[in-house]
């Protein structure tokens, strides 16, 4: 719809300070008050005891000079230091157990440590941290006594800490790297958190990023409404043509039907339209606040939307009247009735492209869907044709492009049930895939279509109870849309995805916690991991 030439008054400029100032003032003294309390650093402890054992024959490390070492480490309490050399195998357990290392440090403290215990033997005692490693099975573990425990992200930390090392077979450079990461970590204060800064300086940024957000939506609900008004007006300058299209519509087309259903909305959405427009203040009376609030931002989408739905639907309706008249503009109307089919036609090489993983039966249903294609295209252009020549009604033409869009629906639900009989292993995964189609049905709803065969498609849908969109239930007699064959590549992609996932959800990695069930229900924290 052409715009009004009227030039809408400028806006008076803005004078009021930009809050960019007040912004860094504010950035500023928040980091010097951060940088002011800041507590003073946590005291340092030697480790009150420190014992090597390697039960490996081999010699990976020299307990004597290894305990001289991790003596002078500085934790932020005493504890007593544990670290252990060994191989699972030994203790009986599977290379291939995830929990080998777990529970073969739990069997050498209940065979020849029982001081690294609790007195209820179900958790580590209280002081103790372990640092286990297991070179010849590629184990790396952390464990501690309730008291000294790190959450399961700073066991985690720990064991990434030692892993490099163990991978170049630096054994003692692993367990180093360990016990430093546990003492860096056991007790740490939240300001010497490396994260700390980081989340400060998000903070700040998040406050500097949100103080720009609300400017640039406050201009965005200035300019919706700026470009919204001279819309309105047009709507306004064209009521009397469109209020006169509708009453003249043919009372006995099925499709006049859908234009007055449009009419009636149309009618409502033009009060709406007004009384919302009383609640904006002109250009001139704006502050330069309007549209920082929220309600003042909804104000101006309801606004927008209720304009632009006017701009197009006086358009579809003054259209439909040309159209079933064959008056004025009406072949552009047709060609909208056209749209649909012709993109799915359009869309056929894509959306059948051959594949290795296609069945002989997907392939019979893909060729006659190719050749139906042809016939469609073939169709269309002959009812264009009648209608220029005056050789059919715009009713018999509509209807006929309802059957041909039936018709292909049809074919396209077909290959849909032989795509999922393929593929689907079973009940669950042909449900994942019949479920994929909920999302291609969203996508194509805002596919945008200003058609009135979909628009009596979807109005028939809500009287019989249906969904009422373009759409029907999918792989079901009832499956219906304006471009069927558009809406299967969508699914197509869809279901394929949504299938690979359910038969491949994604795993978590990182440390594994717990104990066997041979380890009499063990509740020691801790966990280990690979390298």
């Amino acid at each position: 719809m052409p715009f009004s030439t009227a030039v809408p008054a400028a806006a008076t400029p803005d004078r009021s300070t930009s809050p960019l100032t007040a912004l860094a003032a504010f950035a500023l003294v928040a980091l010097l008050s951060l940088l002011v309390l800041l507590p003073a650093p946590a005291i340092a402890e030697t480790p009150r005891s420190v014992s090597v054992t390697d039960t490996d024959t081999t010699g990976t490390v020299d307990p004597e000079i290894l305990e001289g070492r991790l003596a002078e480490v500085d934790f932020r309490r005493e504890v007593d230091l544990a670290v252990l050399v060994l191989d699972v195998t030994d203790y009986g357990f599977e290379e291939s157990q995830d929990t080998a290392l777990n529970d073969a440090v739990l069997a050498h403290a209940r065979d020849a440590a029982p001081e690294l215990l609790a007195p209820d033997g179900d958790h580590w005692a209280d002081g103790t941290v372990i640092i286990a490693l297991d070179p010849e099975n590629r184990f790396v573990g952390t464990y501690a006594g309730e008291d000294v425990k790190l959450d399961d992200d700073g066991f985690e930390a720990v064991q990434d800490a030692m892993r490099d090392d163990a991978a170049d077979g630096d054994w003692e450079g692993s367990l180093q790297a360990g016990v430093d990461k546990y003492a860096d970590l056991l007790d740490r204060p939240w300001w010497q958190h490396p994260a700390t800064l980081v989340v400060g300086l998000v903070a700040l940024g998040g406050a500097a990023v949100t103080a720009l957000s609300f400017i640039g939506r406050r201009r965005a609900a200035r300019r919706r409404v700026d470009e919204s008004l001279p819309r309105l007006e047009d709507v306004l300058a064209r009521r009397r043509l469109t209020d006169a299209a509708a009453r003249s519509l043919p009372a006995e087309s099925v499709y006049a039907q859908a234009a007055l259903a449009d009419h009636e909305t149309y009618s409502t959405k033009i009060d709406e339209a007004t009384q919302l427009r009383t609640q904006l203040p002109t250009p001139q009376e704006r502050s330069w606040a309007w549209g920082l609030k929220g309600p003042e931002r909804t104000l101006s989408r309801d606004f927008e939307n209720v304009v632009v739905y006017l701009d197009d639907i006086d358009d579809d309706i003054i259209g439909t009247n040309d159209l079933l008249h064959r008056l004025g503009d009406w072949r552009a109307a047709w060609e909208r009735e056209l749209a649909p089919l012709q993109d799915s036609i359009d869309s056929i090489d894509s959306a059948l492209e051959d594949g290795e993983d296609v069945s002989p039966e997907e392939a019979a249903a893909a060729a006659d869907l190719r050749e139906m294609g042809g016939d469609v295209t073939q169709e269309m252009q002959t009812l264009t044709s009648q209608l220029e020549a005056d050789q059919i009604d715009p009713d018999s033409a509509l209807r006929r492009l309802d059957t041909l869009t039936t018709e292909l629906s049809a074919a396209v639900a077909a290959l849909q049930r032989l795509r999922i009989s393929h593929l689907a292993a079973d009940d669950e995964e042909a449900e994942v895939m019949r479920d994929a189609s909920w999302d291609a049905d969203l996508e194509h709803e805002e596919q945008g279509y200003r058609s009135v065969r979909g628009r009596r498609h979807a109005l028939n849908a809500a009287a019989s109870g249906g969904s009422g969109g373009s759409s029907g239930s999918s792989g079901s007699g009832g499956f219906w849309h304006l471009s069927p064959l558009l809406w299967y590549s969508t699914w197509h992609a869809e279901a394929d995805s949504d299938l690979e996932a359910h038969r491949n959800p994604s795993s978590s990695g990182g440390s594994t916690s717990g104990y066997s069930a041979s380890s009499g229900g063990f509740s020691g924290a801790g966990s280990s991991s690979r390298f």
